[in-house]
């Protein structure tokens, strides 16, 4: 067993280090940020949040510079009596 194998074994934590990636393909912006308590993967403006110690993801949310938008709430339609 080598040396990377035996850490994945024993779910040792990977190393991240911060960086951006555009995609040629498609559109598609990936950034990775590290912070004291949290890992932050950003993916078209969506901010995920890893645990630095666990690395479970611990929640989502969006990035105040994305394009995204809320959208309206579907409502519930009256079809009469």
């Amino acid at each position: 067993m080598d040396l990377c194998n035996a850490l994945n074994f024993i779910r040792f934590p990977g190393f991240v280090r911060p960086c951006y990636y555009e995609a040629g393909i498609c559109k598609a912006s990936i950034s990775v940020r590290t912070g004291v308590l949290f890992t932050i993967v950003t993916v078209n403006g969506l901010d995920i949040y890893f645990t630095r110690l666990t690395g479970k993801v611990d929640g989502v949310g969006f990035s105040p510079t994305s394009d995204c938008k809320l959208d309206e709430v579907p409502k519930s339609v009256h079809l009469g009596d």
